[in-house]
């Protein structure tokens, strides 16, 4: 190919990989392939200057923005640029010598560099005016980002206003990671996997996700975490190296990654990048690399920059976590909600330590999309410690007899009807053996009602035994003594123990017991916005989808899944059996009065009201048993306008809502007390 040719053909891969890792939060190249490729199309336009131009990817930083999103873009003070990413000791070491040779430090001179791990999440940036956070931006194109200041502001670790005794400067632009801990990605994409199409891949693709959201409650839902990692703008401040800065960012309250060193060679910034690969798996944040920066600021400036990076910081990656084996069968596995998922059985291989055969295939919309089929050669992704996911298929290795996997017509364990969702297959047996064994388990999980004796391996041995036929019958194994002591692995202490669990989760908050139910859609968040919001269980019970949508972060999905479940004969004789065996959930507080004149109605307040607080306004509506909203949806019923409204009066208008000035809503008060 000629080289013009080449050229166009490298930017055109570039910037369509740049597009989805920066604007979707999806990554269709491995770290190793985008590298290869930028720095293949670097050497093309080095070698022909005349085929360089201003717009290639080498000049620039991350993609366009997108249109459409909701968010108002803003400047960077600074642009936010890329790091140099290598690959391999060798390209470190050019890279160190080149610094010392720009910096005139004799062969044999030492040079100091700090080093800390490479989160793998997305990056924000904060602008601090006087000590307050008055805006964050995404990384957008480097130059300008996305305005999403309401969606960092949910996160918990983000100081809003830094430790004025740490003596902050006037004006300082603080760049950081946003990202999600392992246990936290675990838990959003329990409660994700069969709720959309296209479950998060991994813990930046659901980090990136969650920053897009355009309801900050629910991005305050999915727990993230800021780690802060240097500085743009910064006005007049004291520190001489970066090590100082470090110190100084983490008095004015931000977290930094860790652990972090200050290292005096090439050599010892090599060992620090191996031995934290050695021990990436142990950390609770994924990592793909190390970053190191030359420590003294004033090296830094003299060292600048190019047009795309910092010429005084790298990242040394580490090896991807992926590897290419056999498809030798796909099976249909059955969940605890009834999804009917498939999962592809593998040929053994080595992957991050761990010896992996299955993988994840997500849903049959996705395995339809993918066309992954038995016999394929596939490449396989470990994120963290989560199950596998196929994420390449070779199909040009496929022989003659290769077909499209078929999705099943009966349930793969109790040949049960199955009932379509979208892309998901759900068995309708709630009987069924395997949808059984994991409502005990996720019943019994810590985080529920905390049966530490009633794990996967001993369900497993109880159903056999014929002591566990139906969920109701957790509660009754006490009554089984005899039958339980003769079964291996059990004796007296640890029957005594099972008792004393059972004894205790007898009474379990209304949160805890409604996670526990294990119902399509609510995760643990969910279960306790529902538990302070309806107070018993027979609140909960009894409420209709037009009550629970009042919930604030629940959906028509998720309102519909739960009249369902409390509608199932199966799920109410459990709850009844479960009562007469001593069951009492312990009730809370409700936020809301489920019954009352306004019940079922949602209001919004906007502009100021002149005889009462929007506080005190919304206090009144949930008294009376309606919900209240902060922001005019289509699920709002009624909005009260008071002075200065804004644009939020003609969007009520426009969607048809029922509008109500501040005499009209106390009327209605009146009327109804």
């Amino acid at each position: 190919m000629e080289p013009h040719d080449r050229i166009a053909k490298l930017r055109r891969l570039i910037q369509q990989a740049d597009t989805l890792y920066y604007n979707e939060g999806r990554a269709e190249l491995e770290d190793s392939e985008y590298d290869a490729l930028f720095r293949e199309l670097r050497e093309l336009e080095e070698s022909h200057p005349d085929l360089a131009t201003a717009d290639s990817p080498t000049q620039r930083v991350g993609a366009a923005l997108p249109t459409g999103t909701g968010f108002e873009t803003a400047e960077h003070l600074e642009p936010m640029l890329s790091i140099d990413s290598l690959t391999s000791e060798s390209q470190v070491k050019e890279f160190a010598d080149r610094a010392r040779k720009l910096l005139e430090i004799e062969e044999g001179g030492s040079l100091e560099w700090t080093v800390e791990p490479k989160l793998d999440g997305v990056s924000a940036s904060l602008f601090y005016e006087n000590g307050e956070l008055v805006r964050g931006l995404s990384r957008g194109d480097g130059t300008r980002g996305e305005v999403i200041t309401r969606n960092l502001r949910t996160i918990r670790n983000i100081p809003l206003v830094l430790d004025k005794e740490a003596s902050p400067p006037p004006r300082i632009e603080v760049r950081g990671e946003v990202i999600l801990s392992r246990t936290s990605f675990h838990q959003l994409r329990e409660q994700t996997e069969t709720t959309t199409d296209t479950p998060f891949r991994n813990a930046r693709n659901a980090a990136a996700g969650s920053l897009k959201l355009l309801n900050p409650r629910e991005v305050a839902r999915r727990r993230l975490e800021f780690i802060c990692w240097g500085v743009g703008h910064l006005d007049e401040f004291g520190p001489k190296t970066y090590a100082e800065l470090h110190s100084a960012l983490k008095g004015f309250g931000f977290c930094m990654a860790d652990p972090f060193e200050v290292l005096d060679s090439t050599e010892a910034l090599i060992a620090f990048h191996d031995q934290l690969e050695a021990r990436r798996s142990e950390i609770e944040y994924e990592m793909d690399g190390i970053v190191a920066k030359v420590n003294r600021l004033d090296y830094q400036q003299r060292l600048g920059r190019t047009a795309r990076a910092p010429r005084w910081l790298l990242a040394h990656k580490f090896a991807p976590r992926r590897a290419r084996t056999q498809v030798l069968a796909i099976k249909a596995q059955v969940g605890r909600t009834g999804a009917i998922t498939p999962v592809a059985e593998l040929a053994p291989v080595e992957l991050a330590g761990v010896t992996v055969q299955r993988a994840t295939l997500h849903n049959w919309g996705l395995l339809a999309e993918r066309d992954v089929r038995e016999g394929d050669e596939v490449e396989i992704e470990r994120a963290g410690d989560v199950i596998p996911a196929v994420v390449k298929v070779y199909a040009d290795v496929r022989g003659s007899g290769s077909r499209p996997f078929a999705a099943p017509n009966s349930c793969p364990t109790c040949d049960g009807g199955l009932t379509p969702e979208g892309a998901f297959l759900y068995c309708v047996n709630l009987q069924c053996p395997d949808q059984l064994k994991g409502r005990i388990v996720h019943m019994a999980g810590r985080r529920t009602l905390n049966l530490d004796r009633l794990g996967p391996k001993y369900v497993d041995q109880l159903m056999e035994a014929g002591l566990l036929t139906n969920l109701e019958d957790v509660f009754l194994l006490p009554q089984h003594r005899e039958e339980i002591l003769g079964l291996e692995r059990w004796g007296e202490k640890s029957y005594d123990r099972l008792c004393a669990e059972i004894d205790k989760a007898l009474r379990p908050t209304l949160a805890r017991f409604v996670y526990a139910l294990g119902i399509r859609h609510v995760g643990e968040q969910t279960a306790k916005d529902l538990a302070t919001h309806f107070g018993s269980l027979g609140n909960l019970c009894g409420a209709n989808e037009e009550q629970l949508i009042g919930v604030d972060g629940v959906g028509p999905e998720v309102a519909h899944s739960v009249v369902k479940f409390f509608a199932s004969d199966g799920n109410l004789r459990f709850l009844s059996a479960s009562a007469k065996a001593g069951l009492k959930v312990r009730e809370e507080e409700p936020s809301t009065s489920v019954g009352g004149p306004l019940a079922g109605r949602i209001f919004c307040f906007t502009g100021s009201l002149e005889q009462l607080s929007r506080d005190g306004a919304r206090k009144i509506a949930e008294s009376m048993g309606a919900a209240t909203a902060s922001s005019i949806t289509k699920k709002v019923t009624d909005v009260v306008i008071g002075k200065a409204a804004g644009n939020k009066a003609e969007k009520a208008h426009k969607l048809g809502l029922n509008v109500l000035d501040e005499a009209s809503f106390l009327s209605l008060v009146e009327q109804g007390k």
